[in-house]
């Protein structure tokens, strides 16, 4: 279950990628949608299998991996969604900011998405 919702959110971020250029008030729509539906499965995951804790225990170097990919993810997230917003704003320096750190973000949830899958 928690594959297939993670699967929803890359599925998202995909289409917000694709529709950035054709469509931006999608894009901003769908990448919202994807960082909050982001959000909450972290916050079920922790909430359900504890994941905080079964890191700190000194797991797998995979574990550990995940989790900090993870974490940058949402950092990613965060930086994107401040960027995007100087942008529409009308600070122009910041969309090119916004579109390196948009193939780093999109890089990151790549690497998570593939890592979660070997958990």
């Amino acid at each position: 279950m928690l594959h297939l919702l993670s699967s929803l959110v890359f599925v998202l971020i995909v289409m917000g990628v694709w529709c950035r250029h054709r469509r931006p008030a999608l894009h901003i729509r769908l990448m919202t949608a994807a960082f909050v539906s982001d959000v909450l499965l972290v916050l079920y995951i922790e909430a359900t299998r504890h994941a905080v804790e079964t890191v700190a225990r000194g797991t797998r170097p995979l574990v550990w991996f995940h989790a900090t990919v993870s974490v940058l993810v949402i950092a990613a997230y965060v930086t994107q969604l401040t960027l995007g917003r100087r942008v529409l704003a009308g600070v122009h320096t910041s969309r090119r900011v916004h579109a390196v750190v948009g193939m780093t973000f999109v890089s990151l949830r790549s690497l998570n998405y593939v890592t979660s899958f070997l958990l």
